[in-house]
């Protein structure tokens, strides 16, 4: 079309020309003109093709680049798609491990109830037995001294008799004193009448039970035996078991703060039991029990989700599960904490361990 246009034009402008007879320089200009025209045209062809087949290649790569984003969105989705179904399947699996550490800790308080139960028992029957002992103790005291008495008794008895016999005897030396030669027959006939009470002296009575034999250390009263006493724990003045938890604690000596903690959160009255349940997990972690530490976390992020201690709980949680090596649920954990509490100051740390992972 424009190489129509332009013959138009020159064969206007050749037109005038033709009809004054032009000279022969007057064509060569005209000739010169018109190869001027066709290198015009010529020049702009190929400016006009180069920009379009540069356009043309600028669209293939366009259209080059974005078909490699959409590849590399649909592999980001895919991945998207595999991580999600491995998260569930984690998950899944750390259902499974809760509810069977659960179990086991459920079956070890039963156990250790079962055990105190019994060691209850068995101090209850020793209880009675020494009970037992104490009482027979006592029934052998009560018959030494009723073997005691007797004996003095006896002896009181002997005494008065042997006290009779010398006030007779004087009685008879007084009067042989006074009956002067008549006194010798009288005399004997004293002495036969003493050897006659002498002989029939009294004994002991034979159905009179002979005193227990016993022993040495039976000869004095015994002392009682108090019953065993449970152990417990002494706290000091004006102290709460709490404090006294938390000093063990602080002192490192997790083990001994950790019952204490534990008696705490069974008390659902107590305002300290979640805090109780918290220093739980840490005295757990701190003794490098992080399966356990996990559970006592879980109970806080389950039953306390609006608690102040809850980020920390789950940020201690995502610590035990790297400590564990299974980097991948700690992430799940610490991406929890991120969209639950992202105002918390526990998030900005979250955020670190997760950029670190």
């Amino acid at each position: 079309m424009k190489k129509v246009l332009l013959n138009l034009l020159l064969l206007l402008l050749v037109a005038p020309l033709l009809q004054q007879c032009a000279t022969y320089t007057e064509v060569d200009e005209i000739r010169r003109q018109l190869r001027i025209v066709n290198k015009k045209i010529d020049d702009m062809r190929s400016t006009t093709v180069s920009e379009l087949q540069k356009n043309q290649a600028a669209s293939t790569g366009q259209m080059d680049q974005l078909e490699q984003e959409i590849l590399i969105l649909k592999t980001s989705l895919e991945e998207t798609y595999h991580l999600n179904q491995r998260l569930r399947e984690q998950n899944k699996e750390l259902e499974v491990a809760i509810s069977s550490v659960a179990q086991e800790e459920a079956a070890k308080r039963e156990q250790a109830l079962r055990q105190m139960e019994e060691v209850q028992r068995d101090r209850e029957a020793k209880l009675a037995d020494l009970n037992q002992k104490l009482q027979q103790q006592q029934e052998n005291v009560r018959a030494i001294q009723e073997a005691r008495l007797r004996e003095i008794e006896r002896e009181a008895k002997e005494a008065a008799l042997a006290a009779e016999m010398a006030r007779k005897k004087t009685q008879a030396a007084s009067n042989i004193l006074q009956g002067g030669g008549n006194g010798t027959p009288r005399l004997l006939a004293d002495q036969q009448k003493v050897k006659k009470e002498v002989t029939v002296a009294p004994t002991p009575p034979p159905s009179e039970p002979a005193p227990p034999t016993v022993t040495s250390t039976q000869e004095t009263a015994p002392k009682a035996v108090a019953p065993p006493t449970p152990a417990v724990v002494v706290e000091d003045s004006g102290q709460t078991l709490f404090a006294q938890a938390q000093r063990l604690f602080t002192a490192n000596n997790f083990s001994a703060a950790l019952p204490l903690f534990e008696k705490i959160a069974e008390e659902s009255a107590n305002p300290q039991s979640v805090e109780a349940r918290f220093m739980t997990g840490e005295s757990l972690f701190n003794l490098k029990e992080y399966d356990k530490a996990i559970m006592q976390f879980q109970k806080i992020i389950s039953q306390q989700p609006s608690h102040s201690l809850a980020p920390s709980a789950m940020l201690k949680q995502g610590i035990s599960f790297e400590n564990l090596n299974d980097k991948d649920t700690a992430k799940v954990i610490y991406r929890k904490l991120l969209s639950r509490h992202p105002e918390a100051a526990e998030a900005a740390q979250a955020q670190e361990r997760l950029g670190k992972l």
